[in-house]
């Protein structure tokens, strides 16, 4: 079905003042919705109707634009009695006049979406071109510290759901004149702006290339989703939980992400920013490493890489060496081999996942002043409770605890998200298969790891394909003034980072 903006590509702007206004009510709904407005005005014999959409705009500013113009367009066209062209009256309003710059628009559809998304756009009785000053003041809320990203010291502003201020927090950071902010809109019907964002003498033209492209041609009439919209639609998303880009509340995430080469895209209405490609080890890296000494930074790295084994792999462990346990020496049998229970502990690991996961999304729903009452019988009924009445051993609870734990430790949300359903799957096929299926689910998990490409880029870089200054990268939280290399596998135009 072809949609209103749709049917508007090839519609003139006509010089009949009337035959716009006329096509303009039918299409917006002026007199219907409420918030858009419609002002008419007649400057020195002018004819002119002002659209714009209440909410963007402060009142007093307004009326000193409205006034300004008149008093410049009276005099304007007291110069000129002969005529004269639209070109003109806006190159005379640019110089004279103490608002924000003036601009011609020659295209309807172009028209329709400004006056959606705020700006005032003027239609002049005998011109087919419209004038466009943005008098848009957005609504947002003050920046604040990430939820997810924090950090003990070090910057605590974060990205707001207007993409105007998070473009400013990322220049804030980075006066380069080479960095390229290129405005795209998404959507048919809701036009979201999108801003793709590289570094033009760094980052790989094809992958800036692809980047646009994949935005321009995306067929979906709204990305009211945000973030998650444009990345399933730029990277085809479907069934692998891996994710193949990197979302970051902060800006020095994101200013760092793009002189290493990469993409980053800010959708409005989101307070994430999409960073791509990205790998594994992007994900679990911490804002946090570069903010504390070297040889700090390179334990919390090694932390959070065990962490994520943890999280995948330790509750499947546990049923292998539970199957096993005779052959272990006494001491270490005695703490890992369960008491008999009814349920098998393959099971049990299965009832205290779903626990956990209820329990999480219980406490994500509940208002703030109820949470501390809901993590109490949470404790209850699924801890102390469940054990009395041999539904699962203590034994599972700690190793699943351990998990959990593990996977709330990972920065990325994205990634602990993948890695718990990797958990699942690994405890189902162990609980079936056994020690056979704890080998093929690892198996199957490095096959998955090796197989998932990011935009081209090799999700489980620099394991697989093995590079050695990578590894080291990914591991080692080098000094920084030894950090003079630009990750090879992205392709840059410029590997080194001096000068």
């Amino acid at each position: 079905m072809t949609t209103a903006m749709e049917s508007l590509e090839n519609v003139q702007i006509s010089p009949n003042l009337d035959e716009n206004d006329s096509m303009l009510k039918e299409l917006l709904g002026i007199g219907v919705s409420w918030d858009l407005i419609a002002k008419p005005f007649i400057f020195e014999n002018i004819r002119m109707t002002a659209y714009t959409a209440n909410g963007y705009f402060l009142t007093m500013n307004m009326v000193m634009i409205v006034e300004n113009m008149e008093m410049t367009i009276k005099e304007f066209v007291s110069r000129n009695k002969d005529g004269f062209e639209l070109k003109d009256l806006v190159n005379y309003l640019n110089v004279t006049v103490s608002f924000v710059q003036v601009q011609i628009v020659d295209k309807l559809k172009d028209a329709v979406r400004f006056i959606l998304s705020g700006p005032l756009v003027i239609f002049l009785d005998g011109y087919s071109q419209v004038l466009l000053i943005d008098t848009r003041v957005y609504p947002m809320r003050g920046i604040q510290e990430p939820e997810v990203e924090r950090i003990v010291r070090g910057p605590k502003d974060g990205f707001t759901e207007t993409m105007l201020i998070n473009v400013v927090l990322i220049r804030r950071r980075m006066r380069d004149p080479r960095l390229r902010v290129e405005l795209i809109q998404v959507g048919t019907r809701s036009q979201t702006d999108v801003s793709l964002i590289y570094l033009e003498d760094v980052t790989d033209p094809k992958l800036v290339n692809n980047m646009r492209k994949e935005l321009k041609a995306m067929s979906t009439d709204t990305v009211a989703m945000g973030e998650q919209a444009v990345t399933e639609y730029l990277g085809k998303v479907k069934w692998n939980p891996y994710p193949i880009v990197r979302y970051t509340e902060r800006p020095d995430v994101a200013v760092t992400s793009i002189l290493e080469g990469q993409v980053v895209i800010v959708v409005d209405t989101t307070p994430e920013v999409i960073i791509a490609p990205a790998t594994a080890f992007h994900h679990i890296h911490h804002p946090e490493d570069y903010h504390v000494y070297p040889i700090n930074g390179t334990y919390l790295r090694w932390i959070l890489i065990f962490g994520s084994i943890i999280s995948v792999f330790s509750p499947s462990f546990f049923i292998v060496v539970a199957q096993f346990g005779h052959y272990l020496p006494k001491g270490i049998a005695s703490i890992v081999i369960p008491k008999p229970l009814p349920l098998p502990l393959g099971f049990q690991f299965l009832i205290a996942q779903v626990s956990v996961d209820l329990f999480e999304r219980a406490v994500i729903n509940t208002p703030t002043p109820m949470a501390t009452a809901i993590a109490v019988v949470a404790a209850l009924v699924f801890g102390q409770f469940t054990v009395m009445m041999n539904l699962v051993t203590p034994e599972v609870l700690v190793f699943m605890g351990a998990a959990v734990i593990a996977q709330f430790a990972t920065s990325s949300h994205e990634l602990a998200s993948a890695n718990r359903i990797l958990r699942f799957g690994m405890i189902l096929i162990t609980w079936a298969l056994g020690w056979i299926g704890y080998v093929l689910g690892m198996i199957g998990v490095i096959v998955l790891l090796s197989t998932t490409r990011s935009f081209g880029v090799p999700f489980f870089w620099p394991i697989i394909p093995f590079d050695w200054e990578g590894v080291k990268g990914a591991f080692i939280r080098r000094p920084l003034f030894e950090e003079d290399k630009r990750p090879k596998i992205f392709r840059p135009k410029s590997y080194t980072r001096r000068g």
